[in-house]
């Protein structure tokens, strides 16, 4: 079996530092003063650009706050970075971690405190599976979303108002005093597709599902339940508040631009309980 030796010969550490000096890993060297040893081209591309020194750790990270290079600042603020950084940067002999910098790069970090005090750090440019990662967790988010809404309206379908339903009665949803739950239904709407057809249904739906969004407090939910029906769930609001809101909603309907007979002209139920 073939063994490494256990030294290098000054032909062989040439070479390796050559091949560090050009590895697309930013590399890096602090002694145990902080100060930079050594960093290969990927590593001062990142954070040395036009910098001469002082070459300490702080002093690096100032310099790269200043000019918009190196590592992206939550809020700006350089010195709570290094207050924060600083205690934790020999906690442990070996530690990695992500981060991203202000060209948009991700690398996963590496950092070792070598026996002498030295800190290694090796960094591998992971920014493709970071932004596959923002594109799964995009689709995911999407997905989710969908599977929650009613297609024609844009409102909670009626498994997701069922789940609000839930949570509000369960108390895992935010409240104040009480909960008013009101089902809608939007009488004569058979009518109103038997003989305009469904796309002056759908824009009935559509118009009572807009009203909704309109007139509704944040804190408010109604979700499409099935058909011509709704149901409404007002969180902190006592019967009579709630018939008041549910009465708005009838004062904006039919949609002004549906022009049908009289007789069937699309109107609003909503019986309305206050939660026992």
């Amino acid at each position: 079996m073939f063994k490494l030796p256990i030294s290098l010969d000054d032909v062989a550490i040439r070479h390796l530092l050559e091949a560090l000096t050009e590895s697309g890993q930013a590399i890096s060297i602090y002694d145990a003063e902080d100060r930079l040893r050594y960093a290969n081209k990927t590593y001062q591309g990142i954070f040395l650009k036009g910098y001469e020194g002082p070459l300490t750790f702080t002093d690096i990270l100032r310099y790269g706050a200043k000019n918009g290079i190196g590592v992206r600042i939550d809020g700006g603020d350089v010195e709570a970075l290094i207050a924060r950084t600083l205690p934790r940067r020999r906690s442990t002999p070996r530690k990695s971690f992500e981060t991203d910098f202000m060209d948009g790069r991700w690398f996963w970090m590496d950092h070792t405190i070598l026996p002498n005090g030295w800190v290694l750090t090796v960094g591998a440019d992971i920014t493709a599976l970071k932004q596959n990662e923002k594109t799964l967790r995009k689709a995911h988010e999407e997905a989710l979303q969908a599977s929650r809404t009613d297609l024609l309206t844009g409102l909670p379908n009626r498994r997701h108002i069922l789940e609000l339903l839930d949570g509000a009665l369960a108390g895992n949803e935010p409240a104040t005093s009480g909960l008013c739950v009101a089902i809608i239904d939007i009488d004569r709407f058979k009518a109103i597709n038997d003989t305009y057809g469904h796309d002056a249904g759908d824009m009935v739906l559509q118009h009572f599902a807009n009203i909704c969004r309109e007139r509704l407090r944040s804190q408010d939910q109604i979700g499409r339940t099935g058909g011509e029906e709704f149901l409404l769930l007002l969180p902190g609001v006592r019967l009579n508040e709630a018939a008041r809101i549910i009465d708005r909603f009838r004062a904006d309907f039919p949609p002004p631009n549906v022009t049908q007979a009289p007789p069937d002209c699309p109107t609003l139920s909503a019986p309305a309980s206050p939660r026992l």
